[in-house]
């Protein structure tokens, strides 16, 4: 078996004013993986329900790999009803007691860890124990020369402290948002300091590689241990929606990274592709190449940060 990406966590129903729609911050990410051409292997839970079987059907048509998809005898598939706020910012109201909040190891997924690549996870899954222990027995399993990432994705009731510290200590890289990284610093009761300081501190706490930061409207800021830094504007664009956004930008930059790109690149291209996914419906909209690359050869205008344009290369 090739290498692959393993994707753990919640595949769900985002039901929107438009409809229900497959989602989900790891499935979004996975089906993004698998369209720059990576094998792709979904780690999830699934109801034995109509939800459920259109969600297999779902996976398998953006090319992900289902055979870590479990079914659950009893409980439903994860649904989440979306409401979408004047500046078309999504706000979650997440179903509990659903499958996912049961995904268990099991031998399937005992053997296709030993193939992974990248572990991508995030924190909405370990709102249960056994999620989170079936997790932490894939990351003991993981091969030693695999990238782990956590997306802290924190969703209202579905995070504690302890997890998400947990998460960030057996993670490489750490992805998350600017009000995510201020939660943590608040939490951990860290002096105010700049985002570049928190960045740094929170890579020091942890010894993480890297972390990459999304700022929404104004791009990304993304950090080494090897002491660089680089910040990319975002783009002035129509929003449409901004759900899988985040994913679409950290897919894009994983994807550029694992081809030994620069950070510059790999944050640039990941920006692109997360303000292209915002002018669309839909998570999992689909962006060809040629669509990004037409982008970045004419870009709108950039929206600046003004805190951070020091670091911007285009400055």
């Amino acid at each position: 078996m090739e290498q692959t990406i393993l994707s753990y966590g919640e595949v769900l129903w985002d039901l929107l004013p438009a409809g229900p729609m497959l989602g989900g911050a790891p499935f979004n990410f996975a089906a993004r993986m698998a369209a720059f051409g990576h094998p792709c292997v979904m780690v999830s839970r699934i109801g034995q329900d109509a939800l459920g079987k259109q969600a297999m059907a779902a996976i398998r048509d953006h090319a992900v790999e289902t055979c870590c998809v479990q079914v659950d005898p009893k409980l439903p598939t994860g649904t989440v009803t979306i409401e979408l706020d004047d500046l078309a910012n999504a706000h979650y109201h997440i179903t509990e007691q659903v499958a996912y909040d049961h995904l268990q190891f099991d031998p399937v997924i005992r053997q296709v860890v030993d193939h992974a690549r990248v572990l991508y996870f995030g924190t909405l899954v370990q709102r249960s124990k056994q999620p989170r222990q079936t997790l932490a027995e894939l990351r003991r399993c993981l091969p030693q020369d695999a990238l782990c990432i956590c997306d802290l994705n924190l969703r209202q009731a579905c995070y504690s402290l302890e997890t998400v510290q947990a998460s960030l200590g057996i993670a490489h890289w750490l992805k998350c948002n600017q009000e995510e990284i201020l939660w943590l610093s608040e939490a951990l009761g860290w002096s105010h300091q700049s985002l570049p300081g928190l960045i740094e501190r929170t890579m020091d706490q942890w010894q993480l590689e890297g972390i990459l930061l999304t700022l929404g409207e104004q791009g990304a800021l993304v950090a080494a241990a090897s002491g660089e830094m680089c910040y990319q504007p975002g783009f002035q664009v129509k929003v449409r929606e901004t759900i899988g956004a985040g994913d679409a930008t950290t897919a894009a930059f994983v994807h550029h990274r694992l081809k030994g790109d620069s950070l510059e690149t790999c944050i640039l291209r990941g920006c692109a592709l997360g303000s292209l996914v915002a002018t669309r419906a839909g998570g999992t909209c689909p962006v060809t190449n040629e669509e990004l690359d037409h982008f970045l050869a004419n870009p709108p205008a950039p929206h600046i940060d003004s805190d951070l344009k020091s670091l911007w290369k285009g400055y």
